[in-house]
């Protein structure tokens, strides 16, 4: 509800942030976002003469209700693409406050800079609250970045999701959108029940979403290269979909389509009841059910 929404501000960032600075950079430090590591003094001294604060790179304090709550870098504004990175206290995450950081950075500095084109950000591909912060604020997924992200300079390397504004879309105000209903993007589903038709053992559908228009990839036993699209009205997806099976005589493909109404558990996790039919005869109905401990 709107009344339950945090009150949010961004302000220059000043000498005296330094201490909750490197506070909230160890919070929020993880194998999904790499901490910068600073040090008191010596970010405090940046800070006082204006590192932060310059035509190419700009810093800013997340303010959530009257207290300093997080804090976001901008580097590249002299340029024509320029690069964000956000961090927001843990006790604060999924209340929209990532959404509403971006949205107020779109504002200011497209405004502020006139030859600035785009601004763009990344998210560790299992970041899904980062993912949605971005896809709720009219960002476009628009690249994965294969083995980009190392959290330790010996550590495994991950990919990252490419997201990004564009002035047209600020100009067009893509990015303050009403609530368009419900948003799939970034989340995991998997089989809770079959109803009719065959089990679909293993069955778990990965969503990305763009306005209305939703697609998911998917697998199962036997099942492989899954890719379903189709438009979000209202709580029903009507899509058409598209995987290989693969039986004794090699892989065949399989086409069909299906209708999914979606709804919210008492848990508040999402549940798509779905009905599908394919073009070699078969059809179920099954309920998919929301992964939250996805990784």
């Amino acid at each position: 509800m709107a009344a339950d929404r945090p009150e949010v501000h961004l302000r220059m960032l000043v000498s005296d942030d330094a201490d909750w600075l490197v506070e909230v950079d160890r919070a929020t430090a993880s194998g999904l976002a790499r901490g910068y590591t600073w040090d008191v003094d010596k970010l405090a001294a940046e800070l006082d003469e204006g590192v932060w604060a310059s035509d190419d790179d700009f810093g800013w304090a997340i303010v959530v209700d009257g207290e300093p709550a997080g804090f976001t870098l901008v580097t590249g504004l002299s340029g024509e693409d320029a690069r964000m990175s956000i961090r927001i206290a843990p006790r604060l995450r999924g209340r929209g406050v990532g959404r509403e950081v971006l949205r107020q950075l779109a504002d200011h500095h497209f405004q502020a800079n006139p030859h600035l084109l785009r601004l763009t950000g990344r998210a560790h591909e299992h970041n899904v609250p980062m993912q949605r912060a971005f896809n709720a604020a009219g960002f476009r997924m628009e690249a994965r970045y294969r083995e980009s992200y190392r959290a330790t300079p010996d550590g495994p390397a991950a990919s990252e999701w490419g997201y990004a504004l564009t002035r047209r879309d600020w100009e067009a105000g893509r990015h303050r959108l009403g609530d368009l209903g419900y948003d799939l993007h970034g989340l995991w589903f998997e089989v809770d029940q079959t109803i009719d038709g065959p089990q679909g053992h293993g069955l778990r559908f990965k969503f990305l979403q763009e306005g209305r228009r939703a697609i998911a990839r998917y697998d199962a036993h036997r099942l492989t290269d899954g890719e379903l699209a189709g438009i979000v009205v209202g709580d029903v997806i009507r899509y058409r979909f598209v995987h290989t099976e693969e039986r004794r005589s090699g892989g065949l493909e399989v086409m069909g389509r299906g209708r999914a109404r979606l709804q919210r558990r008492g848990d508040g996790r999402l549940e798509v009841v779905d009905e599908w039919s394919d073009d070699t005869g078969s059809h179920g109905r099954r309920v998919l059910v929301e992964r939250r401990d996805e990784s």
